[in-house]
């Protein structure tokens, strides 16, 4: 018994002194954001997302469109968008290329933009 004891009290002293090994850093799931598109605004007009991410944009009431072509926007790392279209559809993109991007409805111009900044 005394036997058991001392052996219980040396496996747990040697216990605390076991260092636990850190996780490695995971890669991040890669997200979605929604941005909404109703009245004359987007909703969230911006948005600061991370390389991969997807935003879908959901039109639920109007005519509207997603323009974020290098054409209107030569400072766009890459275009992205659709033809403008009456309520429902929802139009999605991956955001591949970090960057700073700029975006507007052409239906309703300027008043009627937003912004994605990838990280």
């Amino acid at each position: 018994m005394i036997f058991l004891s001392l052996l219980c009290s040396c496996a747990y002293n040697n216990i605390e002194n076991i260092e636990i090994a850190s996780q490695p850093n995971l890669p991040v799931a890669n997200q979605k954001y929604i941005v909404t598109a109703t009245g004359m605004i987007f909703t969230p007009s911006s948005l600061t997302i991370n390389q991969g991410d997807t935003v879908e944009w959901d039109n639920v009431s109007g005519f509207h469109n997603v323009n974020g072509t290098q054409t209107t926007y030569p400072s766009n790392p890459v275009s992205f968008g659709n033809s403008p279209a009456a309520a429902p559809w929802t139009y999605t993109f991956v955001f591949n290329t970090i960057g700073n991007y700029s975006y507007l409805c052409d239906v309703h111009g300027i008043s009627m933009s937003g912004t994605i900044t990838v990280q």
